[in-house]
């Protein structure tokens, strides 16, 4: 068994520092807690923050606020987020909710090389769905003979649990290459709609090593690579190499899903796991479920602060850092809410 883990940022013990363009942003814990205020008003979702480089008097940024057991912390006022530029303290205009969702996408390979494994599918789905809480969008689809849909954007799951047990294996060819595509272009056609970076899309692969079909081609696939970075999309897969398991002889990272697997799992910030035993899937999915749902529950705690600069500033932000007030907490800052 060989996993690849890719995760661009985690929390760390007491300051974290995220590039802002040619400046840096540190939040660390103030040396002095305030009085906590009471939390604000819940508001709509904006559209992101402008960048850095092209800044007026007036700046947003958006932060997630964890305690010492990395739980999220939500509702801090004005006086708990401190911001400075060359050691000048800015004002602290407003802070509101800025919750992105996760959205979860399953694909699961039903092809072939399926049926053996098609229990322990089963049961890592169904643990994977309870691990997450409630308000995580998922769609459930299969990638035999095409992707298609088994539930379509439901927050229901008990309907999701059902439906880890209506779908079968299919004798024609997955489409691992085309469910990837496929994602990249969904998302790019949200945004050309809404114009907004509303949620935090994840796409989930249970897949076989078995030779799949290809409706698109390499310029197609490179282009949807540049989508998922581009949209903040993560991608996690879990390959069952069933050449291994026949022969024990394949290399298991010798495989077209490897190739296209691994790159896009890297450049996501997400996972590629390869295996030889089906039953590993029954408890791996489950411990993924569990890093999503930190991971939703992260970015729905998030508050968008607006700041006016000190001293009328205009431009690319100066020495800037960013402080938590309350005692013992840690952070991330971001423009748009994305990890």
């Amino acid at each position: 068994m060989r996993s690849h883990s890719f995760n661009h940022r985690a929390l760390g013990v007491s300051a974290v520092a995220l590039t802002l363009g040619v400046s840096s942003v540190l939040i660390a814990q103030a040396p002095t807690p305030a009085p906590p205020q009471a939390p604000p008003t819940a508001a709509a979702q904006q559209a992101p923050p402008v960048s850095p480089q092209a800044l007026g008097t007036q700046f947003e940024f958006v932060i997630s606020v964890a305690d010492g057991k990395g739980q999220p912390v939500a509702g801090l006022g004005r006086s708990e987020i401190k911001m400075s530029e060359n050691g000048i303290p800015a004002e602290i205009l407003e802070v509101t909710p800025y919750p992105v969702p996760v959205q979860l996408t399953i694909a699961v390979d039903n092809g072939p090389a399926s049926g053996d494994a098609l229990s322990h599918y089963r049961s890592g789905l169904a643990g994977l769905v309870k691990a997450l809480p409630p308000g995580v969008e998922v769609t459930l689809l299969t990638t035999s003979p095409q992707p298609r849909a088994v539930v379509r954007a439901s927050r229901d799951q008990q309907r999701l649990l059902r439906a880890v047990n209506e779908f079968a294996p299919e004798a024609e060819a997955p489409r691992f290459t085309d469910t990837i595509v496929e994602f990249a272009k969904r998302y790019r056609t949200e945004f050309e709609k809404t114009r907004k970076l509303d949620s935090l899309p994840i796409l989930l692969m249970v897949t076989t090593t078995v030779a799949e079909a290809v409706s698109y081609e390499v310029p197609e696939i490179t282009e949807a690579f540049g989508l998922l970075k581009q949209r903040k999309a993560k991608v996690f897969i879990v390959s069952l190499s069933s050449q291994l398991r026949r022969e024990g002889l394949a290399p298991i990272n010798d495989n077209r899903q490897a190739l296209i697997g691994i790159p896009v799992a890297q450049l996501t910030g997400g996972r590629y796991e390869s295996i030889s035993n089906s039953t590993r899937i029954a408890t791996l999915l489950p411990e993924w479920g569990q890093l999503i749902a930190a991971l939703h529950q992260r970015h729905v705690n998030q508050m968008l602060v607006k700041v006016n600069r000190p001293g009328d500033l205009t431009g690319p932000l100066r020495n800037p850092r960013i402080e938590v007030a309350r005692a013992g907490m840690t952070g991330l800052v971001s423009l748009d809410g994305l990890p």
